[in-house]
């Protein structure tokens, strides 16, 4: 993944998106056939093994579905599970959606990453930093690793209170800042073809996607994400 300057690649998707937090529309531009809402997994601790909760088993509980305006606290208020990841999906659920949508563009040899530039560190050092055990006395004194930043100065993706730093690269570099210290996945994502667009806005506990009928049909079929059709109206908050 290389940074670049050249953050004309988004004009498109700012031309089309609609006012900050309003709808879907905000996360995901206009344009695209279908939408859908790709639901962050919960976690509950059994027996020492982290087992992964889904939204639609915390519906059953309570005889509701999920629709696509349903919040996590609306299905376990709370409760002692862990709740979802906000702004990032999990890895593996991160790895499946790219090989889902890797099949759905013509150009998954070229793809843009947005990510946003508040991130404490994207800044480096001394905006994070690396502890390490204290050496016994007589055996040195551990040097902390100097953190670089990646996040250079320059031009950025001007999404209302959003602005993002722009990478490029194939899209299995959608995972590459999923590694101590960041594990985030891009909070925008497009291919070169703009065949669809992925959006982690970064106080969602949801992603949410646009592109073509037959990718939000697979998607939806898909039994290692749990999806959720939507429109651009939608809104995001209750």
């Amino acid at each position: 993944m290389d940074w670049s300057t050249d953050v004309s690649a988004a004009d498109w998707i700012t031309e089309r998106l609609h006012p900050f937090a309003s709808d879907v529309g905000a996360l995901v531009p206009e344009g695209f056939a279908a939408y859908a809402r790709i639901l962050h997994p919960a976690w509950r601790t059994e027996q020492g093994q982290r087992i992964k909760v889904r939204w639609a088993d915390l519906a059953r509980e309570k005889a509701v579905r999920v629709d696509p305006t349903t919040q996590f606290d609306d299905l376990a208020p709370g409760t002692d599970l862990v709740p979802p990841s906000v702004g990032t999906l999990e890895r593996d659920e991160l790895d499946a959606l790219v090989e889902i949508l890797a099949d759905h563009t013509r150009r998954a040899d070229s793809c843009w990453f947005g990510l946003w530039e508040g991130y404490g560190w994207m800044r480096g050092s001394p905006a994070v930093s690396e502890f390490t055990p204290r050496r016994r006395k007589g055996f040195g004194r551990a040097r902390p690793r100097v953190i670089e930043p990646v996040a250079p100065p320059g031009p950025r993706v001007q999404i209302p209170e959003r602005p993002l730093v722009l990478y490029r690269g194939p899209i299995e570099a959608a995972t590459a800042f999923c590694q101590p210290p960041t594990w985030q996945s891009p909070n925008l994502w497009w291919p070169e073809d703009r065949a669809w667009c992925v959006a982690s806005e970064i106080d969602l506990e949801s992603s949410y996607l646009g592109g073509t009928e037959s990718l939000v049909d697979q998607l939806l079929h898909d039994r290692r994400l749990e999806v959720v059709p939507v429109s651009l109206t939608d809104p995001i908050h209750h």
